[in-house]
Parts: structure tokens; C-alpha cells; sequence
């Protein structure tokens, strides 16, 4: 019996070429007499191209019987027909702006109504709810992307456009707004292990995390949710659950299906919490860091400072986005966002970033349910020769 590394492995057009000539070999004929470029060579070498990409449907085809190994497509029809998760689609970039009225004028709008942009990558993004700016207010609402993915992203301090008319108004976000592309196979493999934990009646934490970002709104969409922090064992039945988006906080309202985290409350109450036990699902608070320092990058690779700091602040970005509820805690609470981890953050972004020394924030602390997020960074950027 062959073993699976060997099953799963392919084969090139010169090993098929090499097996087939010591085959004729073996059946008694004369393969070293044979001409480079003659017909019984080329019919080999024609058979072996063609037996060459045939192996290699049948790696794949055998990797797909395997959650660490199977990819793309084939990952994709193992969760769904085995484990019976779908592959999340691009999200919607969502997050929060803050609107500042310094006129006289009182701007009412429904969901979808209004709109703002991002003058830099021409991301735009529409309100969740209803909201009234009064004359002479200052105003944070919940908005979306209109487009899904990673392009509806935007830095802090980057969306500072209004689309919709309003006079005297100004607009802006303290802090990053996150898109996702389509799920990657990592956490679609994550999820489909958390899938075998909502099979228990006992309500464990695979349940609680997997339903959490599955839920799925009104619409069919699935919801923003990308961390899920949920309390240990209880001995009163009681389950605190707490999500967070890329962007931080979760927008909406529990009793509220239409909203993010109403849904995902609903998907929680419904699908996981056992009869005598009580949950409560709410979402993290985004608390904002601001990476300031200075970057000494490479003159040779012919790139300007702000192409050097939009390339930084997206590595932060994301960075920020997947770190967990309460930060990373390496032995006890409280847990943190490590400078140093920053550090490496910026100064992994090229092989032309020489160094980096960051001036703030240092190591931030994090309490339970709080969630870190990108505020507005300030890197300078000193080209060497």
C-alpha cells in the first residue's frame, strides 16, 4: 500500500517517461536504439504529458478526501457535502463615520439612503439605520460598503467624501472600516471543525463560535463576524458570547434579525444554548491604536513615501482585524497588543523596509470584550540610498 504522501503527490512528464521506457524495457525491447525526435519517442513523450495531467486530477481528487489537505474548489465541496458548511462569500466592509453639522440645515435619511466615500480607492459606503442629523450635531452611524470584499476597506481617517448633498457637513472615520474577500481555506478548514461542535446538545464553545460567524441576516448574507470570544464553564448556566467584526464592534440590536448582531443572537438562542441554560450575546468595544514611529526603507525600490505608508497601514489593517477579543494573553490576564508584534507587522511589509522604531502606542492592554482596531497611524517614511 502506497502511502498518502505519495498518493497525493503527482507525477512530472519525465518520471511517467522514465516508468514507461523501463517498462519496454522490462517486455523485452530495445528503447536505447530508439532516436531522439523519432516516432516511437515522440508517442512516448505525447502519452506522458497526457498520463502526467492525469495524476495530477488524481492528487487533488485524493487530497479532497482530506480536511488539511484538500483546496480551493475541492475544499469547497468537502465542507459543504461533509461537514455541511458553505464557504463564506466577500463580506461587507462595515464599521462607523462620524458626521459633524456646523450649518443650520436637519438631513433625514432611511437605511440606504445616504452615502459617503473613500477619494482614495472610491469606496463607497451607505448608512444600516435611520438616523436625523440636527443642526449644529455631531453624529456616529453605522455604515456598510456598497461593494463586498477587501476593497470596500479604508483606513483610519481615509473616508472624507460625501456622496449624498448635505451642506455644512463633514464627514470622517476615527477609525478602519475592514472588508473580507471570499473565505480562505484556513478558516473555512477552522470552521468546519467547529461544525462538529454544534453537533453536541451540551452547548460547547466549537458550537458557540461556529454559529456566531455562520449567522446569517434577513437577507441570506452572511453576517460580519470574524472573532467570538465565549466565557469558560459556568456553574450557573450562565454563557457570555462576545463578537466582533473586522472593523471592532458588531452594529445592530439584539430582538433585531435585520441587524448583524441580532442575527447572530438569533443564530446562537436557536441553534446552541441548551434548555436550561441562559446566554447573553453582545458586541466587543473597539478600542483604537495608533502606531506612530518612523520607517527607513530602501531609495532603490523607487517607491514614494505615501505609496510606503498606504502599504503600511494596510499590513496594520489586517493585523488589527484578525487579532483576537482581550488580545494575545500569554500567561494571565490582561491580554495585549505588543508593540513588538507592530514592529514586525511593518518591517515584514517589503524586504526594503530596513527598520522600523515605533514611538507609540507600546504594549495595550486589553480587558475581556474589548477588541483592538486600526485608529489613525502616522508613520514617517526616510528614504536610504
Amino acid at each position: 500500500m502506497l502511502p498518502i504522501d505519495q498518493l497525493i503527490k503527482p507525477l512530472t512528464r519525465d518520471q511517467v517517461k522514465e516508468s514507461m521506457y523501463r517498462l519496454l524495457t522490462a517486455a523485452g525491447l530495445q528503447v536505447t536504439s530508439w532516436q531522439e525526435g523519432g516516432v516511437a519517442r515522440t508517442i512516448i513523450a505525447v502519452c506522458a504529458a497526457i498520463f502526467a495531467g492525469f495524476t495530477e486530477v488524481i492528487a487533488l481528487a485524493i487530497r479532497a478526501n482530506f480536511l488539511d489537505l484538500a483546496e480551493g474548489i475541492w475544499l469547497t465541496l468537502l465542507a459543504y457535502y461533509v461537514y455541511g458548511v458553505t464557504r463564506i462569500e466577500a463580506t461587507f466592509a462595515s464599521g462607523q463615520v462620524t458626521l459633524v453639522n456646523t450649518g443650520g440645515g436637519v438631513y433625514e435619511f432611511e437605511p440606504g439612503e445616504f452615502f459617503c466615500r473613500n477619494p482614495t480607492t472610491d469606496a463607497h459606503y451607505t448608512n444600516v439605520s435611520a438616523f436625523t442629523l440636527g443642526a449644529g450635531q455631531t453624529l456616529t452611524i453605522d455604515v456598510r460598503a456598497v461593494e463586498a470584499g477587501a476593497g470596500g476597506t479604508s483606513s483610519a481617517g481615509q473616508i472624507s467624501s460625501l456622496v449624498t448633498a448635505m451642506l455644512y457637513v463633514t464627514v470622517s472615520n476615527a477609525t478602519a472600516i475592514v472588508g473580507r474577500d471570499q473565505e480562505l481555506d484556513p478558516a473555512l478548514r477552522q470552521r468546519c471543525r467547529d461544525a462538529l461542535g454544534s453537533l453536541s446538545p451540551n452547548g460547547p464553545e466549537a458550537a458557540y463560535v461556529y454559529w456566531a460567524k455562520s449567522a446569517k441576516r434577513s437577507d441570506g448574507t452572511t453576517v460580519n463576524v470574524n472573532r467570538v470570544w465565549v466565557s469558560k464553564s459556568s456553574s450557573t448556566g450562565q454563557v457570555r458570547v462576545i463578537v466582533a467584526s473586522p472593523s471592532g464592534a458588531v452594529s445592530g440590536t439584539i430582538g433585531d434579525l435585520t441587524t448583524d448582531l441580532g442575527a447572530v443572537n438569533h443564530a446562537i438562542q436557536t441553534k446552541v444554548v441548551p434548555l436550561p441554560a441562559t446566554c447573553t450575546v453582545e458586541s466587543a468595544v473597539p478600542v483604537a491604536i495608533a502606531v506612530t514611529g518612523t520607517a527607513w526603507v530602501m531609495a532603490a525600490a523607487n517607491l514614494g513615501g505615501p505609496a510606503w505608508q498606504a502599504m503600511f497601514y494596510d499590513q496594520l489593517d489586517n493585523y488589527l482585524s484578525e487579532a483576537p477579543i482581550g488580545g494575545y494573553v500569554l500567561t494571565v490576564a490582561p491580554g495585549r497588543i505588543y508593540q513588538n508584534a507592530i514592529i514586525g507587522q511593518v518591517e515584514s511589509v517589503s524586504k526594503s523596509v530596513i527598520k522600523f522604531d515605533a514611538t507609540g502606542p507600546g504594549d495595550t492592554s486589553l480587558a475581556v470584550g474589548e477588541v483592538p482596531v486600526s485608529g489613525v497611524h502616522s508613520i514617517a517614511v526616510n528614504q536610504v540610498s
